[in-house]
């Protein structure tokens, strides 16, 4: 998993701004790590299922959102 517990957790509880850009932050830094040791498919496969879980919890499409025309 990407995000620990106790960061999934804080972000359950309704943390600050600033504990949820520390988790952004978290799985940002994960993601390139998984990139630089992934094969393209299970990387890719990796960030739909981020953004799955990103939209059942936090209702946006962040595959929509982030601005990429060819993002997951």
């Amino acid at each position: 998993m990407l995000l620990s517990a106790a960061d999934q957790d804080a972000v359950e509880d309704g943390s600050t701004d600033e504990a949820v850009v520390a988790a952004a932050e978290a799985l940002g830094e994960a993601l390139a790590e998984a990139k630089e040791s992934s094969s393209e498919f299970a990387f890719t496969t990796m960030v739909v299922q981020c953004n799955e879980a990103i939209r059942e919890e936090t209702g946006i499409d962040y595959g929509s959102a982030c601005g990429a025309d060819d993002c997951c």
